[in-house]
């Protein structure tokens, strides 16, 4: 039982890096191969190159992985690469399993909108297990050392913008390259989604010379939120300051927008997108406890 235990975090990551292979293979084969939209990737050249060559969609996947999965290990040694041979093995093997699979709809709209969500999915339980199924992800990550003034985000878009152009003159239509944007967009928004939370929030933090309760209490009292007091030092002006932290809802930021000009004109007010507020009274709008 104690082994078990001890294991249980690997198996968890494998878990959900099984889950994610399986759902890219579900949106391949349910949605994307079968409408001709190449969403970006490996699996996006691959769905394009189906249409002129007699291999299959997972063949030609495999066959593209390679060298990419040998310049990962020349680069980096086995240990780095090991994972990333794995999981493309288990995809190609799983969308080969899947391949059976009927089209569910032939409406190219249906299919890029559906294709993302399950496809998003896919790539956040990726994310979570820490996975790879080899493709752009390994590619960018190895193209980076080579061109390292450039961001990950730049060189997905460069490499997946290649895919989709390249998907728009095989195919002589504009409007496969668009299903294939429609398709990437929301697998991105679904995949942040999951991986960063559902319940997003703002953080507002209030730098005031004034008495911190002059501008906590009202906002207290109107938003039924916590308000947290730092003390802090203007490094150039050498005055003393408190730096007040609210964290609400993104719909009460107009509402303490419109109240701070009234507590504090001079106060100096940062608003931050938080990605989720996790714990506390956060949830209840109700404060407790002991008032200090």
């Amino acid at each position: 039982m104690r082994d078990i235990s001890q294991h249980a975090p690997t198996i968890k990551r494998w878990l959900y890096v099984l889950g994610g292979i399986v759902m890219y293979s579900l949106a391949l084969d349910l949605f994307l191969v079968g409408n001709n939209i190449a969403a970006g990737g490996i699996s996006g050249l691959a769905v394009v190159l189906n249409q002129f060559f007699s291999f299959n969609v997972a063949t030609l996947i495999y066959l593209m992985n390679i060298p990419i999965l040998l310049a990962a290990l020349l680069a980096n040694g086995w240990k780095y690469a090991a994972g990333a041979i794995v999981g493309a093995t288990l995809y190609s093997g799983t969308i080969w399993l899947f391949e059976g699979l009927p089209t569910l709809t032939t409406d190219p709209t249906v299919a890029a909108v559906f294709g993302g969500v399950i496809y998003g999915v896919g790539m956040a339980w990726l994310t979570i297990g820490n996975g790879s199924t080899g493709g752009t992800d390994l590619l960018n990550r190895l193209l980076i050392k080579r061109f390292p003034t450039m961001s990950v985000g730049k060189m997905s878009v460069v490499l997946d913008g290649a895919v989709v152009l390249l998907s728009m003159f095989a195919s002589g239509s504009i409007e496969i390259g668009l299903y294939a944007i429609i398709t990437i967009f929301i697998c991105s928004v679904i995949s942040d989604r999951i991986v960063l939370g559902f319940d997003r929030g703002c953080i507002c933090m209030i730098v005031t010379t004034i008495d911190a309760h002059q501008v906590a209490d009202p906002l207290m009292k109107t938003l039924g939120r916590a308000v947290t007091r730092l003390p802090g030092t203007g490094m150039y002006s050498g005055v003393e300051r408190n730096m007040l932290i609210l964290a609400m809802k993104p719909s009460e930021v107009p509402r303490v927008k419109a109240l701070l000009p009234s507590l504090d004109p001079g106060a100096f007010v940062m608003l931050l997108p938080a990605n989720e507020l996790i714990g506390g009274n956060f949830n209840s709008r109700t404060l407790t406890g002991r008032k200090a």
